[in-house]
């Protein structure tokens, strides 16, 4: 009865670290994309506002995250544009400080009615490191798409992404805020690049799921 009992026991411990953990955020920024082609270059800018969302189970992780904002002309060739970018991925916990990530992003522009959708297939590194124990930590990442597709345009060759941060645990019971910079940038058959650069600042709350 008592090795039963202990058993038991052993076997709700271990349930309950097997809770998937939740991650919830909302962040608000400022995002400039530049377009450059041969002889000719356009840039437009503007707010965009992201909710994202986290599961962590084990070492298992899933991210999935949307944003939209309105961007204007900050050239004269450059037509005002509504953005919208989403992710998808799938992550594993190689290390305490290293996370490996995997799936597939989507960014659109919609201009008078056209809508112009990119897709990668990504894969990407994150890394942290804590400053102060349980109360900051900053945070770098590093993103290849080896493969993606383009509506209307050249065929894709590759996208590159890097990104850093610093995030600050807020008084009570688990809020943190993030700051955080981020660079993408797309190369297209023909010599055209696209850079997306945004500079965002937010806050996540972590959750526990009931079982």
């Amino acid at each position: 009865m008592v090795v039963l009992l202990l058993a038991s026991l052993g076997v709700t411990a271990a349930a309950a670290q097997q809770r998937v953990q939740v991650t919830v955020g909302f962040e608000g920024g400022f995002t400039r994309a530049r377009s450059r082609a041969t002889g000719t270059s356009e840039m437009v800018s503007g707010a965009v506002f992201t909710g994202a969302a986290t599961l962590a189970r084990s070492r298992w992780r899933l991210r999935l995250d949307y944003g939209q904002g309105n961007l204007t002309a900050d050239t004269g060739a450059a037509a005002a544009r509504t953005l919208a970018e989403g992710r998808a991925q799938l992550g594993f916990v190689a290390a305490a400080w290293l996370t490996l990530w995997a799936g597939p992003r989507a960014r659109s522009y919609t201009s008078s009615g056209i809508r112009q959708r990119w897709w990668f297939w990504e894969v990407a590194v994150e890394a942290r490191g804590m400053l102060f124990a349980d109360r900051s930590y900053a945070f770098g990442a590093l993103a290849l798409a080896p493969a993606g597709t383009v509506d209307a345009l050249h065929a894709f060759s590759r996208e590159t992404g890097v990104a850093a941060g610093l995030a600050l645990r807020l008084p009570g019971p688990g809020p943190w805020a993030r700051l955080a910079y981020r660079v993408d940038q797309t190369r297209l058959a023909g010599g055209r690049r696209e850079t997306v650069e945004a500079i965002s600042l937010g806050v996540a709350m972590e959750l526990r799921s009931p079982r």
